[in-house]
């Protein structure tokens, strides 16, 4: 009688691990129909009429590709770093309405929250935020651009646009307030609305500037999340600081990113779900697909 009863408790196990299929796998890492389902979910709460399976399938292969590239400089993905990002996010959250229905659509499900919603976060945000803007080493050329325009504008500031014309670089001439943040020079400020990102900017450059005399260069080169800034103090007129600045943006995030993510194999086995991809969606001719 037991062996007839261990036999009718399973048939609901194994009904439910019939229902659950591999869709998917990027690298060695699987995503399933379930995982499909519970993303396009999360979708539709930050972009209501978006939630649809491909469009879960998406989110997914970007956050897991990102999650592989992480993995290949050398970063540990695990759960004590999981669990740690979903405290840090429970407890800095800008949105813990949205954080919550967010939670609302996994229930219980802890599980498929942490892979399909807190993997995903946590690979994207330190891809990009901790890795990919912080690295010297990607964005060396960038820099080694900005050292030497700095370099050789240093032993002639007065030629400073002329160096930087010549490295094909543009200089800009700008007013800095730490009342009304940076402007182009001789623009009318109503163009340039103020903001107080701006005015942290102005007063950071201004605090550098301040320690070079008129008509010479800044002697170190500015780092900025996006990029580098070569600077020369022009002059000062009342409490605003004219300066000439060139301004060199760092890598492409896209094009250093495919360049790793495209190395990765990706399976897809649903050849409808694999159609509407390619065609929905712009950057999945840069997938790896096998």
């Amino acid at each position: 009688m037991s062996r007839y009863k261990g036999i009718i408790g399973a048939a609901p196990l194994l009904l439910l691990i019939g229902c659950t299929k591999t869709v998917c796998n990027v690298g060695e890492t699987p995503i399933t129909n379930r995982d499909i389902s519970f993303r396009a979910k999360v979708s539709e709460v930050y972009y209501p009429g978006s939630g649809k399976d491909y469009v879960g399938l998406a989110q997914l292969i970007k956050g897991h590709l990102s999650e592989e590239v992480l993995k290949s400089l050398g970063h540990n993905v695990d759960d004590a770093v999981l669990e740690a990002e979903a405290k840090r996010i429970n407890e800095h959250t800008q949105a813990p309405d949205v954080l919550q229905r967010v939670k609302d659509v996994f229930g219980r499900n802890r599980n498929a929250y942490m892979k399909t919603f807190m993997r995903i976060v946590y690979a994207e945000r330190v891809l990009y935020n901790e890795v990919f803007l912080q690295s010297k080493e990607i964005h060396k050329e960038q820099y080694s651009t900005a050292e030497k325009l700095l370099k050789e504008t240093l032993k002639s500031p007065a030629s400073f646009n002329k160096v930087a014309k010549s490295k094909r670089l543009d200089a800009q001439r700008l007013k800095l307030s730490l009342k009304d943040d940076i402007i182009p020079y001789g623009e009318k400020r109503e163009r340039w609305p103020s903001s107080p990102a701006g005015v942290e900017q102005a007063a950071r450059l201004i605090s550098a500037i301040s320690k070079v005399n008129p008509g010479g260069v800044y002697p170190e080169v500015l780092e900025w999340q996006e990029g580098y800034q070569v600077m020369r103090f022009i002059r000062k007129e009342g409490e605003d600081f004219v300066v000439d600045s060139v301004s060199i943006p760092k890598r492409d995030f896209d094009g250093w990113f495919w360049e790793r993510a495209s190395k990765i194999p990706v399976v897809i086995r649903d050849e409808k779900l694999k159609n509407e991809l390619l065609k929905e969606v712009s950057w999945a001719k840069n997938v790896n697909l096998q």
